[in-house]
């Protein structure tokens, strides 16, 4: 069984009380957990997530990509992406168009079976995007409802899964732009145990899980 990178993008601890998503709450209770700092004035998902895979904050993409870099983090520890928004439609084993046109639970659906028949022979890099999604495009979405189909989401994924890092590239989206901190839930602990977890950091601690190097 390999290691799981998960990004969740839009989920956000200031929902965590309203919304009460029961697994996730439980896992911030049980296992590492920290804060994603990104106050990046771009928003868009794209150049949050290159800096995760190239490991770098030296991003100077503004939007989805027509053409695609070399991908470090996928070069190095030989993941299976799945679903990134880097490109539109999003990269790797699934491709979700980055619009309303695919519902939150065919999303959560596809990315679940490719992550479940790829992780026992590679690491995988996933993402979901629905949350993200839905809210950007409509500020009226049922939050708390999109919040309980993604918990029960990771609910089947983490009790397959051995070691894993939940993730979220920054926060709500509020008006133009997004809450500055995201989520981090991990068997492995954070880079910097009395600080922020930066978005390469996240590329980084993978990595080193990916390669066995990481103890804890």
């Amino acid at each position: 069984m390999k290691p799981l990178l998960l990004g969740i993008d839009g989920l956000s601890y200031s929902s965590f009380m309203k919304c009460n998503p029961r697994t996730l709450m439980m896992l911030f209770s049980s296992t590492f957990r920290g804060v994603v700092a990104n106050k990046s004035k771009n928003t868009h998902p794209t150049p949050a997530w290159l800096s995760i895979l190239e490991m770098t904050d030296d991003i100077p993409s503004t939007g989805f990509l027509t053409s695609l870099p070399d991908l470090k983090l996928i070069k190095i520890t030989k993941a299976v992406a799945i679903n990134i928004p880097i490109t539109n439609p999003t990269y790797g084993e699934v491709k979700i168009p980055y619009d309303k046109s695919v519902s939150v639970t065919d999303e959560l659906n596809k990315v679940k079976e490719a992550i479940l028949e790829n992780i026992d022979d590679s690491p995988v890099i996933a993402d979901i995007t629905a949350l993200d999604r839905m809210l950007i495009t409509d500020g009226n979405a049922n939050k708390c409802l999109i919040y309980n189909e993604i918990d029960s989401f990771v609910k089947e994924i983490v009790n397959k899964i051995q070691d894993f890092i939940v993730f979220s590239i920054y926060g709500e989206p509020k008006g133009n732009k997004h809450e500055d901190y995201g989520i981090f839930l991990s068997t492995v602990p954070r880079p910097n145990e009395h600080d922020t977890v930066k978005l390469p950091e996240l590329g980084i601690l993978f990595s080193k899980l990916a390669k066995g190097e990481v103890f804890y």
